[in-house]
């Protein structure tokens, strides 16, 4: 009797020995995927937003091509020794340029003009128009500043003088050259190229009596 109370008995210890508490739950990391990883560490950081450049006094305009005045002049028949040479040369009058405009030197500044462009600058007309434009950018750039654009007092231009001291020295003084363009046989464009890569127009020359003079 005492064995067959054992036997029935033991089946129950052993159920109830086996039944455990489960474990307390761990505070675990969220489970991140290995493709979110991998996308996080291929992910490029974000572009550094470019440099604002200064505008200058006299604004350069954008060329994207080179118009030619006469459809019979081919680019292509200058050799390339005759254009490398008139870089040089264009270079060099850029160079002596800048070092005049630098010093002020308004009359050997006008030894580069062609008669054309020292009667363009001369008018009324233009003089009128570009104290309206140095004007309004003077305004702008107090307005950046955080000063009262209606207080910048008007600089009056009358005379080619005037342009000399305003506009042309305040921003041609270290103009760059990055290249040539043939227009003509006697007719090239100097352009500066900037970090945008855009050509911009430096100056257009003349070859006149065998030297080239600024013609705009």
């Amino acid at each position: 009797m005492k064995r067959i109370w054992l036997i029935s008995v033991l089946p129950v210890i052993l159920v109830f020995s086996c039944v455990t508490e489960p474990p307390p739950k761990e505070n675990a990391a969220p489970a991140v995927s290995e493709t979110t990883v991998v996308q996080e560490q291929n992910t490029p950081p974000a572009p550094a937003a470019p440099p604002q450049e200064t505008q200058p006094a006299q604004e350069l305009q954008a060329d994207e091509s080179i118009p030619l005045e006469d459809d019979t002049f081919d680019p292509a028949s200058i050799t390339e020794q005759k254009f490398e040479t008139t870089k040089a040369d264009v270079k060099t009058l850029i160079d002596d340029l800048n070092r005049i405009i630098r010093a002020r030197n308004y009359n050997a500044w006008l030894g580069y003009l062609a008669d054309s462009y020292f009667a363009k600058i001369s008018s009324e007309a233009f003089l009128a128009e570009t104290t309206e434009e140095l004007y309004k950018r003077d305004q702008m750039v107090a307005t950046n500043l955080g000063r009262d654009p209606k207080k910048v007092s008007k600089k009056i231009l009358r005379t080619p003088r005037d342009y000399f001291d305003s506009v042309v020295v305040p921003s041609r003084s270290n103009d760059r050259m990055d290249d040539i363009g043939y227009i003509s046989e006697n007719h090239v464009k100097a352009y500066t190229i900037d970090t945008r890569g855009n050509r911009l127009i430096l100056y257009d020359l003349e070859l006149i009596d065998n030297k080239w003079m600024i013609i705009n």
